[in-house]
């Protein structure tokens, strides 16, 4: 969190089961949560109404070891919704002859999800690993579920670890007779395999370039600051930058953390110009 929208390449990682399959690793628990709520002119937050940038995204993955590989499952949802305004005509016409109109505010919503589970494992050098994912989504009480494939390697040279993976082969979603293409990416990352000591402080880091749907390059990367006063007692400091492609965001993300003995914490904050967010946080169990 807080990399620019990099994923950290190196070290454990059953999260990698949502970004590159080949780096799927070690044995735990990942949790995260991440709300983007809209506020209103005078800054509060709306107690009522939802906006239309109002969301919650949940994320949940597990790891562990399974013949000569690592093998990882994991779910995310997101929930996300708003008001807009429907206008009619009343059924009483002005003096003119024109019909009035009225405004109504009408609620929506829609859920997207994805399991998925994926395995890993070394072959020739070489990390490589595969994911097989259900899609779903669910909005005006219509639905759509499909399957899909990321498919990806990974090297470490030195103490670099490069991943690059290709997301969401497969059909497209239909819904009510139309075609709802899948979010197809091609995602190549760079990152430290482990923090570098300088001085009394150890730093890291992790870029990445990713093709999205629609051809738009998005690259993003940041640098992260350890500094242990005792011993498997780790405090983190990130910064990061992203390409922002639409809206009026900062292009600058920071986070924290903290590992313990066997618990990871971690904090991260995406400015999104008007939202409050989205504030993510997460924990991981080793």
């Amino acid at each position: 969190m807080g990399l620019g929208g990099a994923f950290r390449t190196g070290g454990n990682a059953d999260h990698a089961v949502f970004h590159h399959p080949a780096l799927i690793s070690g044995q735990g628990f990942d949790f995260s949560l991440a709300g983007i709520y809209s506020r209103n002119d005078e800054g509060d937050r709306h107690e009522r109404d939802r906006g239309p940038d109002d969301a919650i995204h949940l994320t949940l993955s597990a790891s562990g070891n399974w013949l000569g590989g690592n093998v990882a499952a994991g779910l995310a949802v997101f929930d996300y919704g708003g008001d807009i305004d429907v206008q009619r005509e009343r059924g009483r016409s002005n003096g003119d002859g024109s019909r009035s109109v009225a405004a109504r505010a009408v609620s929506w919503g829609a859920t997207e999800f994805v399991g998925t589970v994926g395995y890993s494992r070394d072959l020739f050098g070489f990390g490589v690993g595969a994911a097989g994912k259900v899609v779903g989504w669910t909005a005006g009480g219509a639905r759509a579920r499909t399957v899909a494939v990321d498919v990806g390697v990974s090297r470490t040279l030195w103490q670099l670890t490069t991943a690059l993976t290709v997301q969401n082969l497969g059909p497209d979603l239909e819904m009510r007779g139309r075609d709802v293409p899948l979010s197809r990416r091609v995602v190549l990352g760079v990152g430290t395999q482990r923090r570098a000591p300088v001085g009394p402080l150890d730093i890291g880091g992790a870029v990445q370039v990713a093709r999205e749907y629609g051809g738009d390059i998005v690259p993003g990367g940041g640098v992260e600051v350890a500094y242990w006063p005792v011993v498997r007692r780790v405090f983190i400091a990130r910064i990061g930058v992203v390409r922002v492609v639409e809206g009026e965001g900062s292009p600058v993300t920071f986070g924290a953390g903290f590992e313990g003995d066997r618990v990871r914490l971690d904090y991260g904050y995406l400015d999104r110009g008007p939202m409050t967010g989205p504030h993510q946080v997460g924990i991981s169990i080793r």
